[in-house]
């Protein structure tokens, strides 16, 4: 049997690895593991939507900024809230942006859009309260006037289907940080020590 010698082995355990530096770090240093969770997931993101070739990778970080909960109950009951209003949002907005310019030939450039724009959030804001979703509303107003104020020539409905998948993005990615066994475990921890 081979022998071990002991300040060897106590040299091994104090020198802690790399995760468990960066642990100790952020343990110490955190402005709180809601903060941690969003800052990766907002790197995700960003991430995400590079290699999806995305040329307005906001949208994806304004949804899981907006998702972040504290725990993964609220962030899940959030982001149902959230994916149930970009829907509708999206919805919304790829009928308007059809009767807008396709139909009534009122373009985007023009006050009348951007005060038809305006008004029409209303109804939008008043389906959400209708229908028992007040959590929703923030980002169901976010995707609309997203989707409504930066359509060009593009087509609606394609243009309306990625501004939809980008926040769909975010929510998932909100989701699947805040769920992260790692971070939960750091967070409780914290939740000890500070």
């Amino acid at each position: 049997m081979n022998s071990f010698p002991v300040e060897e082995a106590q040299e091994i355990v104090q020198k802690p690895d790399l995760l468990h530096k960066i642990t100790a770090y952020v343990e110490k240093n955190s402005p709180g593991m809601r903060v941690v969770k969003t800052a990766l997931a907002i790197i995700i993101c960003l991430v995400i939507e590079y290699y999806r070739g995305s040329s307005t990778p906001y949208h994806a970080c304004v949804a899981t900024i907006v998702c972040m909960q504290p725990t993964l109950k609220s962030s899940f009951q959030s982001a149902v809230d959230r994916t149930l209003g970009t829907i509708i949002a999206g919805i919304y907005a790829y009928i308007l942006a059809v009767l807008f310019g396709q139909t009534w030939g009122i373009q985007p450039t023009n006050i009348s859009f951007y005060l038809l724009v305006g008004f029409l959030s209303f109804p939008l804001m008043a389906i959400m309260i209708i229908i028992k979703k007040p959590s929703s509303l923030a980002i169901t107003a976010i995707v609309y006037l997203v989707i409504m104020l930066t359509i060009t020539d593009n087509d609606p409905l394609t243009y309306t289907f990625m501004r939809v998948v980008a926040t769909l993005i975010g929510i998932s990615v909100a989701l699947f940080v805040n769920w992260l066994p790692p971070l939960n475990k750091i967070g409780k921890k914290m939740q000890t020590i500070q």
